[in-house]
């Protein structure tokens, strides 16, 4: 009931500023009760509904904030283009567990913008989203994981899909089952730049813990490379990073070799990636223009077929 009331006084209490263009600008709205649990919407103007681009900062879940794009050329872009743009905050790891924050801030958010799908112009049907680092991965999730929507549930919010059309995975992680890591990148190499963080991300005790019932089933909910199927969001997987031996921290978490599985797994199960390395930055890629394009196509396509993803 508290999540409901929620609901109805943050609608009620929605302001908006309108830009010379005729965007309307929304700017620290809450979709939640939580502090961070805040976004930034800006609007096109048009009488069709538009579709929905959803920008989730980096940041390793313990820092960043949706404000390091709000000056962004790539906002008017997709204004132009009849796109609206959502940029959002979310829990860090001191607030609640990583499986929280997929489910109830990144999740959350995809179901909020659904249920005020009418308030916003939005069309349901057309939400994509992406992101760098933790937010590339987080959109990952979005695209590979089941719909959580309850049709039961008491909260109409809760009723709606969690799944999106497209996602953008740039210079972001395989997935978040840390053992899974193991095979991938080697056991030391895990243990040597991830620490404790193999379990505390998930707010358990120690590595033992991800052998038991609960610590499996929250690998297995996490788990973007091993969930994902043919059925999943078309993805775009950028890195910018040299594909060589990690010596940092930084590197290990940014690795191109990330991308490269995800392709591979994408390839393997039949799923639509794109993949874009620029590690020597010969290309350079203009890899928010990239992800842009390749949005702009998922939403053309998504219309011309009357593709439905859920």
């Amino acid at each position: 009931m508290k999540t409901i009331l929620f609901a109805f006084i943050q609608l009620f209490l929605l302001h908006s500023v309108w830009a010379s263009s005729g965007e309307q600008v929304l700017l620290d709205q809450h979709y939640g009760p939580h502090e961070r649990q805040i976004f930034d919407l800006w609007i096109p103007q048009s009488i069709k509904k538009t579709p929905l681009v959803i920008y989730i900062h980096g940041g390793g879940f313990v820092m960043g904030s949706k404000d390091e794009i709000r000056t962004n050329k790539i906002i008017k872009k997709y204004m132009d283009a009849k796109i609206a743009f959502a940029a959002i905050n979310y829990r860090y790891l001191k607030h609640t567990a990583l499986q929280n924050i997929m489910r109830e801030d990144i999740a959350g958010f995809v179901q909020f913008m659904r249920y005020h799908a009418k308030e916003f112009n939005i069309d349901k049907k057309l939400i994509l989203s992406h992101g760098f680092s933790a937010g590339g991965s987080s959109s990952l999730w979005l695209g590979t994981h089941d719909d959580i929507a309850d049709p039961d549930h008491v909260d109409p919010m809760k009723r709606e899909s969690s799944r999106v059309l497209a996602i953008g995975h740039l210079s972001a992680q395989v997935s978040y089952d840390f053992i899974d890591w193991f095979t991938y990148f080697g056991r030391d190499k895990v243990e040597k730049f991830l620490g404790d963080q193999v379990w505390t991300r998930y707010h358990l005790s120690c590595l033992e813990d991800l052998y038991t019932d609960e610590g499996k089933a929250i690998r297995q909910d996490l788990d973007s490379y091993e969930n994902m199927d043919e059925h999943d969001a078309p993805m775009l997987l950028w890195n910018g990073l040299l594909d060589i031996e990690s010596t940092t921290a930084n590197h290990f978490m940014h690795s191109p070799r990330h991308a490269k599985l995800l392709y591979a797994r994408a390839s393997k199960v039949g799923l639509e990636a794109k993949l874009l390395l620029d590690g020597n930055k010969v290309i350079k890629y203009d890899v928010l223009g990239e992800a842009f394009k390749f949005f702009q196509e998922r939403i053309k396509m998504a219309n011309k077929k009357k593709f439905i993803l859920f």
